[in-house]
């Protein structure tokens, strides 16, 4: 009877992990964002609530946009163009998904992001371009905290600042045919926003496409399309 206990406990065990794999969303795929993003607005269409200095900073950015000098943004001189502007531009990403690490691979200069899954956000990390990425699931959703960011990027194609204090939180949710994939973004910055804030973004899956090969160094600065 024991031996049989034993045997009926193994097998329910096996079962009970078997569902649980089954209720994590596969996020693997090839991914276009459905409408694209050039300035960010909060999920009630409004502005970021951006502090008064760096209210100025945004306009002198706008400013120099309308008269075709982008020497401010590194993204045209083929620097990375950092998050979450990365997640809204208009060139695809894939994501490649194992049991404790999604990978998100970016068409542009074939960027790589890491997000470690259920580990602790550090708060002594290196600045990077694309910041350190953590997550978690949260019943079927992707939860993806992010801080170590350089304060040289911007969020969007519009020139919105943020500073070296941002904490950017992703909500990924899968549909359920699994061809679509629903993004809200909240950012959190203190030093450049009055208080937290959230926006959106949605794409849909591209079965069978490959992501081509793109170096930005093979194009000149001046002609590199802020997509």
């Amino acid at each position: 009877m024991r031996a049989l206990h034993v045997v009926l406990s193994a097998a329910a065990l096996a079962i009970v992990s078997l569902n649980t794999s089954a209720a994590v969303p596969d996020l693997s795929g090839v991914w276009f964002i459905d409408h694209h993003v050039g300035a960010l607005k909060t999920v009630d269409g409004k502005a970021p609530p951006l502090t008064p200095a760096a209210q100025a900073v945004y306009e002198a950015h706008q400013a120099a946009i309308a008269k075709g000098d982008f020497s401010f943004d590194g993204a045209t001189h083929c620097l990375p163009p950092g998050l979450p502007r990365l997640m809204l531009m208009h060139e695809p990403f894939e994501i490649l998904q194992r049991p404790k690490t999604l990978y998100f691979v970016h068409q542009i200069n074939r960027l790589p992001r890491r997000v470690y899954l259920d580990e602790p956000l550090p708060t002594d990390v290196d600045p990077h371009y694309l910041g350190y990425s953590v997550g978690k699931w949260d019943g079927d959703a992707l939860v993806v905290d992010s801080n170590g960011f350089e304060d040289g990027t911007m969020l969007d194609n519009a020139g919105l600042p943020h500073s070296d204090a941002l904490h950017l939180t992703e909500r990924y949710q899968l549909s359920k045919d699994g061809m679509h994939l629903h993004l809200l973004m909240t950012i959190d910055d203190p030093k450049t926003f009055t208080q937290d804030w959230s926006a959106k973004a949605d794409y849909t899956k591209r079965p069978g496409f490959e992501i081509p090969e793109e170096v930005c160094a093979d194009t000149p600065a001046a002609k590199r399309p802020r997509n």
